[in-house]
């Protein structure tokens, strides 16, 4: 038995809208809850109509059933426009006024060695949580550092150890003995 043309439109918007409740699960993509849950009823409503006019009811759908697949289409779009401005403002993101003024290369010795301010404000007890997590995103070579500085947040040492480098693990455990 073949399928007609309205009956595959609602089958391909119903597998659209179930794409963009999977994706909204991908930690990139912001989708509130009940979007989510709406988006998965709409899913599976069109897939359950399409199924149900092809083998359960003799009923003719109208032909405006093949503009359907156009709205999935507009929300994917609305959803990877917003990830990608959300990916380019993480990496425009500000730095930090401690981070913002460097001395002169001649005046601080630890420049010398291409270390500089932000080695220092990852080490600093008096960084605020805002500034470790920005170094962190910033400077991955300086994640060991921010894991062991003892005013990092257990959020953003979680987000560390999501990373899983190795060095980072080691000194989350390093505080981890240092505590208890």
């Amino acid at each position: 038995m073949s399928w007609s043309t309205e009956s595959l439109a609602l089958v391909v918007t119903g597998g659209m809208l179930l794409l963009v409740v999977i994706a909204s699960l991908h930690s990139r993509v912001a989708l509130a809850s009940g979007s989510r849950v709406i988006f998965l009823v709409g899913a599976v409503s069109f897939i359950a109509f399409a199924l149900l006019t092809e083998y359960g009811v003799d009923m003719s759908v109208p032909p405006v059933v093949l503009a359907l697949p156009l709205v999935p289409l507009g929300v994917i779009a609305v959803l990877v426009r917003r990830m990608i401005r959300t990916s380019r403002a993480a990496r425009e993101l500000p730095r930090p006024a401690a981070t913002a003024f460097r001395a002169p290369e001649e005046s601080a010795p630890f420049a010398a060695h291409g270390i500089g301010a932000e080695r220092l404000l990852a080490t600093s007890p008096y960084a605020t949580a805002t500034e470790l997590s920005q170094l962190a995103y910033a400077h991955p070579e300086l994640r060991p550092a921010i894991a062991s500085n003892p005013s990092a947040p257990a959020s953003l040492l979680q987000w560390l150890t999501e990373q899983g480098e190795p060095a980072v693990l080691a000194a989350i455990s390093a505080r981890g003995r240092l505590l208890g």
